[in-house]
């Protein structure tokens, strides 16, 4: 079985490569250059008309966009890899919960963040609508920090997608020393997945080296 994922570096693809290589499976992977646009052309429209990362195509000539989608899906194809807990597990509605809450009321604001003018009338303040964004992005955060188990080095019990998308996200609008002082459990997991064995070189490739 061979997937084929649409990404770039520095992107939620980052999520999908790591579970695929968590649940030891191979994937083609067809880089999409937000620089040059590329996420808009025809080609990759037909594929996600949305023109967002990533997209991941099954064996069987499914693609499915949305990366906590893919997750859940992947979970459910690989279910001997533990991405998401298990249907009986005590922890397993409480992964839907805040697997939900970073994809959801995390990851969305990170456009918002990054490119203001796009939902707001030229005359807005860009400055101060990027400081109002990224103070309702760490206030979420903490929510996720409070969930946290206060000596593990994942959200649950044990390595979860969650964890993905928390190393992830959380890297982007927050302020890596904001997050180091005022999320450090946030900060742990991050740490955690970016030195597992398989995940290790797929971290590099999209964030650099993980700093101590």
């Amino acid at each position: 079985m061979v997937y084929t994922l649409w990404g770039e570096p520095d992107s939620g693809s980052f999520m999908v490569e790591a579970a695929l290589a968590e649940a030891g499976q191979d994937v083609h992977l067809i880089d999409i250059d937000l620089t040059k646009d590329e996420q808009h052309n025809a080609q990759y429209l037909a594929i996600n008309p949305l023109g967002k990362i990533p997209a991941l195509r099954f064996n069987d000539g499914t693609t499915i966009v949305q990366s906590a989608a893919i997750l859940l899906a992947l979970s459910e194809e690989h279910p001997e890899a533990r991405l998401m807990p298990a249907l009986d597990a005590p922890d397993r509605r409480h992964a839907l919960r805040w697997l939900i809450h970073v994809a959801a009321e995390i990851y969305p604001l990170i456009e918002l963040y990054d490119y203001p003018l796009r939902f707001a009338p030229p005359e807005t303040h860009e400055t101060a609508m990027r400081s109002r964004v990224r103070q309702r992005i760490r206030e979420r955060w903490q929510l996720v920090e409070q969930a946290a188990s206060a000596e593990g080095s994942f959200l649950l019990s044990g390595f979860s997608a969650i964890d993905l998308a928390i190393a992830a996200i959380s890297n982007w609008a927050i302020g890596n020393e904001w997050r180091a002082r005022e999320c450090p459990k946030l900060t742990r997991i991050a740490e955690t997945v970016a030195q597992r064995p398989v995940i290790a070189p797929i971290w590099r490739r999209h964030f650099g080296e993980q700093e101590n």
